[in-house]
């Protein structure tokens, strides 16, 4: 009687575990979603520390806020609204802006430029090799920078992420 009384406790136990793995699958898979979405915005601070990096101009919060009001950065959303899954920072509401709108704006505002312009020597790295190229045309597209490249043997290769690009004159180093 007492070995039938601890089974069905273990069963009703392991009934319990199994919904909570469940539960904390769900929140896992949301909050992997959440994080990928979230990759494709960026906040104040990162849109002026981006400017910083890329190109060492200086803009204030106050450009941004400007920049906002006129619509320039496109829709604006809430970070803890649409990525609640996402630890935060405390404080004020933060905003989030599209990337590919925000970094299309600063391209043609002249805050951010390419790395390598039309006529750069490169490294063309892939997964498994790396060829000496030529920059023949940069564009900004989708809110990042996409090249043209011709390598030595004169093949032209298309839509090249400048993550696979090294300049070729120092060394990979930019």
């Amino acid at each position: 009687m007492d070995l039938e009384v601890r089974i069905e406790n273990l069963k009703q136990e392991i009934k319990e575990k199994q919904n909570l793995l469940a539960e904390l699958e769900e929140k896992l898979t949301e909050y992997k979603n959440q994080q990928e979405r979230r990759k494709q915005y960026m906040s104040s601070k990162e849109i002026i520390d981006y400017v910083e990096n890329r190109s060492g101009k200086l803009i204030n919060m106050s450009t941004i806020k400007r920049w906002t009001d006129e619509g320039y950065l496109g829709e604006v959303i809430d970070e803890r609204e649409h990525f609640w899954a996402l630890k935060t920072k405390q404080g004020k509401k933060r905003n989030l802006y599209r990337k590919s709108t925000v970094l299309s704006f600063l391209y043609n505002r002249g805050y951010i430029a390419p790395y390598y312009n039309v006529l750069d020597e490169v490294l063309y790295s892939t997964e498994n090799a790396s060829f000496s190229a030529v920059v023949i045309d940069v564009r900004m597209e989708n809110g990042q920078f996409l090249y043209k490249i011709q390598l030595q043997d004169y093949t032209i290769i298309d839509n090249i992420d400048e993550k696979q690009l090294k300049g070729a004159e120092n060394d990979g180093e930019y």
